[in-house]
């Protein structure tokens, strides 16, 4: 066995390899900082992480768990064992969200940690053969040894099935994983089984059926935050955005520290102008999302756009207290997202809140200079900048600016094609996957092309525009998906955190895509 820990204070650090020396390990690896850690593993590949939740500066222990699925470096058979002195009740759920293999709330005894690393240990040692079939990327071996240990242990039959349920989940093959967990209820009802159907129903386009799933998940279990969601994502496809709302600030109620959790509540609240909503969702994200891969530069650039809002529309303490957080913001962008991109945003912005506070030539020339450098940009613009540069046109009230600006608008929403045809959107996904399945890949990818363009936010779509492109070119060596469908995917599926049971296949599609359009 080998065991990687990771803390930063040297007594813990010493005892924890001490007590796991003790226990007959001789590979123990020990480092201070997540950076370190991630070198480490990446080299090693340990059995088991042994990781603190709290590690000074730089990522926390979560952080590194998502760090690592981010990089599909995390391996089958690995154990990671999250550690903490939080007892709050938001940092515990929070942690359990990202699904470590155990969870040790100190302090604890060495009788303790042995039972615990004991069971892993089991477990692993168990099902070797078919973390080792997946670490190879061979799903369907791994299915069948899932079968012959069923066969041979009755014992692990349900934990077989839900392995080799993840797995179709994993390989997009949802009607396979929707059998399995068919299966299983119709004999135990399981919240997770409950919850991967939902899932599996969501994805072939059965909101109702999902979203009584999460209902009954709810009712049996008020804090399971992953329903809440996965209700989120049934009621956007409805396009029943209050309900969405409505059942995003429940789920912030139980668990607040998550990325895109908070992320969502922001863009739920923009969309029915809760300024302040909005503005405090915004500002926990950039504050939760600091050393997170979660991280996105459209945060930033929404949060200007929220604050210039609320600028514009009221008085008092609140919008003065907002005009303080743009140079935080500048500070923040130009620091993490260096470019002329957002360079231009900057100016763009401050030229256009100068001019608020006092409308006179000078400053109306500045604004002028810098929608004509914006108007000159050659690439494509990021959508929240294309927010922004709305809000110039709507408030700034200048002719010049209108007319350089409004073209630009225009043709930055017909590249992203962002209207959305509910009806006509699902009607395309189902005839999509009727020619998936009959292996018509060709005319699938263009339905699902068609469907993702009438619902352009459908991560569940752009991972089916995706694969079909990928088993196209597999079949055919025929590559056909544009370099429109490609943006519009990547921004329906950059939201997917990276224990999402589709971002890993997310990642291996989007690089496949990339490489094939930049060949």
């Amino acid at each position: 066995m080998s065991v990687l820990v990771l803390d930063d204070f040297s007594e813990f650090r010493l005892s924890l390899k001490r007590m796991v020396e003790s226990f007959g390990v001789n590979h123990i690896d020990v480092c201070t900082n997540a950076e370190d850690a991630l070198a480490c593993y990446s080299e090693h590949h340990h059995d088991i992480l042994l990781v603190d939740y709290n590690l000074g500066e730089g990522l926390n222990g979560l952080q590194l768990l998502a760090e690592l699925n981010h990089r599909n470096v995390l391996k089958y058979g690995t154990s990671f064992v999250l550690i903490t002195g939080e007892t709050a009740a938001d940092l515990v759920m929070g942690a359990l969200e990202y699904r470590p293999d155990d969870y040790l709330a100190k302090p604890f005894t060495k009788t303790t940690l042995k039972a615990r690393l004991d069971k892993l240990v089991e477990k692993n040692l168990l099902f070797k053969s078919i973390y080792a079939a997946l670490n190879q990327n061979k799903p369907k071996r791994a299915q069948e040894l899932c079968d012959q240990l069923m066969a041979n242990n009755k014992r692990v039959a349900i934990e077989c099935l839900r392995l080799k349920a993840d797995i179709y989940l994993k390989q997009l093959q949802y009607a396979d994983a929707l059998s399995i967990y068919n299966t299983i209820l119709h004999s135990r009802e399981l919240s997770w089984a409950q919850m991967g159907a939902a899932i599996c129903y969501l994805a072939l386009s059965k909101s109702d059926q999902a979203l009584e799933l999460c209902k009954l998940i709810i009712t049996k279990n008020p804090s399971a935050v992953e329903a809440y969601d996965l209700a989120c994502e049934c009621f956007i496809h409805q396009q029943d955005f209050e309900s969405a709302y409505t059942i995003t600030q429940k789920a912030i109620a139980h668990s607040p520290n998550s990325i895109v959790r908070q992320r969502q509540l922001a863009i739920l609240a923009t969309r029915y102008n809760e300024r302040e909503v909005a503005f405090n969702a915004y500002k926990r994200v950039i504050q939760l999302a600091k050393y997170s891969c979660l991280a996105q530069v459209d945060d930033y650039l929404n949060q200007l756009c929220v604050c210039t809002s609320i600028q514009l529309s009221e008085q008092g303490s609140f919008a003065r207290r907002v005009k303080k957080e743009y140079p935080n913001v500048y500070k923040a962008i130009i620091k993490l997202y260096p470019s002329i991109q957002t360079q231009l945003a900057i100016e763009l912005h401050q030229h256009f809140i100068d001019y608020l506070v006092d409308k006179d030539g000078k400053k109306g020339e500045k604004l002028i200079l810098s929608s004509n450098k914006v108007a000159d940009f050659p690439d494509p613009l990021n959508p929240a900048f294309v927010n922004l540069i709305e809000l110039v046109v709507k408030h700034a009230d200048i002719e010049r600016i209108t007319s350089t600006l409004e073209p630009i608008i225009t043709r930055e929403k017909a590249k992203l094609i962002s209207h959305d045809d509910h009806e006509k959107s699902e009607s395309f996904n189902n005839q999509g996957m009727v020619k998936y399945k009959e292996k018509a890949f060709e005319s699938a990818q263009e339905a699902f092309a068609t469907a993702l363009a009438n619902s352009p936010n459908n991560p569940n779509i752009a991972l089916n525009l995706l694969q079909a492109a990928y088993q196209l070119d597999k079949q055919q060596q025929k590559f056909t998906l544009t370099k429109r469908q490609y943006a519009l995917s990547l921004n329906a599926l950059k939201s997917l955190a990276p224990h999402d049971h589709r971002h890993k296949q997310s990642q291996s599609l989007l690089n496949f895509v990339k490489v094939k359009l930049s060949g």
